[in-house]
């Protein structure tokens, strides 16, 4: 069998701070630990669930944020930033299944810890054909371009409720329960390894998978950014990108990829 892991920082057990996401902040080393730790127990349970193969790929800032000494020696790793395009560089239509590690709830969620979609800087808020959307579902539908079901989502209580709305029938475990955008009621991060091991095993194991995610075209992405200059910085065509209020942009496609390549 074959997994795709695809690893955030936001939703890893013990993480909540601003100061823990951002290289070069005083707490950054020891949440780098967390996700290293994390990522390693997700990939000893896909081996014992029989695993012959496992991508990891690091999917939080700039996409190198592991410890690569200590990495489990089990996985392959894309480390490294990555255009949205080719956002799961090895994935093909042979992998089984994919797990969606240390995840965050789209922005504007309430009392999520740090939530946002893909940026905490620069937009509010994603619609893809008139519905909010975030990574989760994103990320879903990207896997699902090649047929591959997302069967595991772990992050804060807001993120799994999320992901249950986006993936119907994804098993999915909470590292926290989120008490607002920078506090939460943690468990201890060695107690959601052994448990998150367990939830991915039951996910590898469930007899009713979830299907991949599929939505037809045409799409029609709508951007809400945080400030007029962060619009005012794009270009558009009036055609397949268009501003239609100081803090809006909206772009179309026939085609998933197309649109997120020209949006993001």
């Amino acid at each position: 069998m074959k997994f795709y892991v695809s690893c955030d920082m936001e939703g890893i057990a013990g993480v909540t701070l601003r100061e823990q996401l951002v290289r070069g902040e005083p707490l950054y080393e020891e949440a780098r630990r967390l996700l290293t730790l994390e990522t390693n127990a997700v990939t000893d349970a896909l081996l014992d669930a029989g695993a012959t193969r496992i991508i990891v790929k690091d999917a939080h800032g700039n996409g190198f944020n592991f410890i690569p000494e200590l990495l489990h020696p089990g996985a392959d790793y894309v480390m490294g930033a990555t255009r949205v395009e080719n956002r799961f560089p090895g994935l093909d239509k042979t992998f089984d299944g994919a797990l969606l590690i240390g995840y965050h709830a789209m922005g504007g969620t309430p009392l999520a810890v740090r939530d946002h979609t893909m940026t905490s800087q620069g937009w509010q808020s994603l619609r893809l054909n008139g519905r909010p959307i975030g990574e989760i579902g994103l990320d879903g539908l990207l896997f699902g371009l090649q047929g591959v079901p997302v069967l595991f989502v772990s992050g804060d209580d807001k993120t799994c409720a999320e992901a249950a709305n986006e993936l119907p029938g994804v098993v999915a475990y909470e590292t926290k329960t989120a008490l607002g955008r920078h506090a939460a009621l943690m468990k201890a991060p060695q107690r959601a390894r052994s448990e998150l091991q367990a939830a991915v095993r039951r996910a590898i194991e469930n007899g009713n998978r979830p299907k991949p995610l599929r939505l037809d075209g045409p799409y029609e992405l709508t951007i809400r950014f945080l400030h007029t200059e962060q619009a005012d910085a794009r270009r558009y065509d009036g055609i397949t990108a268009e501003r239609t209020d100081g803090l809006t942009a909206v772009y179309k496609s026939d085609h998933l990829t197309g649109l997120l390549a020209a949006a993001f």
